[in-house]
């Protein structure tokens, strides 16, 4: 599809936003995955620098070599600077970029997606993506090559953690939450699509990065009306 430009259009910005699916999904679209909490809106000279700054590293492509070299690292407990991540599906398409931040171990790991999405704003690209954290492996039936991460259910957590780690970088020069995702109770948590329950308050976040440096106490937020769905 052609790409829309919203220039400095915020509503209909936020509108387009908000009507992205939920989630991921598998790659026949039959079933949900982890949910889409994230926006980031820049590119090379802005948010991916921010990224490789905080410590940011794409993964290897999921292959022979590389899936034993993470069951190798599982085995041993070492870290894996570049382990792959599984497909996830949006636009009927995998992933365009997959970075994960290495923990202590192979098992702890925070890994994030990104779609580029078809649309623009203020002249930037906008990607869509999920974050979450992994906080172990285990054995499923569900995953081609029978393991797979177990992630932490509280997902919001990974993404506040993302959001406060990119502010560091100084590229990060607007930021707020929308809705979009929906509600999932901790006492009635969703599933991912290896069967892994997560919660979350429903928002997604919004990063807007620029190339210019914007330190700390001048991040510009989002307004509040953004995270209401009415």
């Amino acid at each position: 599809a052609d790409s829309v430009d919203y220039a400095d259009d915020l509503q209909g910005f936020r509108q387009a936003l908000m009507e992205l699916p939920c989630c991921t999904t598998n790659k026949s679209g039959s079933r949900q995955g982890d949910p889409l909490n994230l926006v980031i809106v820049g590119g090379v000279e802005d948010a991916f620098a921010a990224l490789a700054e905080r410590g940011w590293r794409p993964t290897e492509q999921t292959w022979s070599g590389s899936v034993l070299e993470m069951v190798s690292s599982a085995v041993s407990g070492e870290p894996y600077l570049y382990a792959p991540i599984s497909p996830l599906y949006l636009y009927g398409r995998p992933q365009d970029i997959a970075m994960q931040k290495a923990r202590d171990n192979i098992h702890q790991r925070n890994h994030l997606r990104l779609w580029l999405a078809p649309m623009r704003f203020r002249g930037k690209s906008v990607w869509v993506g999920q974050i979450s954290r992994d906080i172990g492996s285990r054995m499923t039936i569900y995953s081609p090559y029978l393991t797979t991460h177990k992630i932490d259910p509280d997902v919001d957590e990974a993404r506040t953690a993302l959001v406060e780690d990119l502010a560091y970088s100084q590229h990060l020069t607007q930021m707020g939450l929308i809705t979009g995702v929906g509600e999932a109770d901790r006492c009635e948590p969703r599933q991912n699509l290896t069967t892994d329950p997560y919660y979350t308050d429903g928002y997604r976040a919004v990063l807007i990065f620029d190339p210019t440096a914007t330190p700390l106490d001048r991040i510009d937020f989002l307004p509040r009306s953004w995270k209401d769905d009415r």
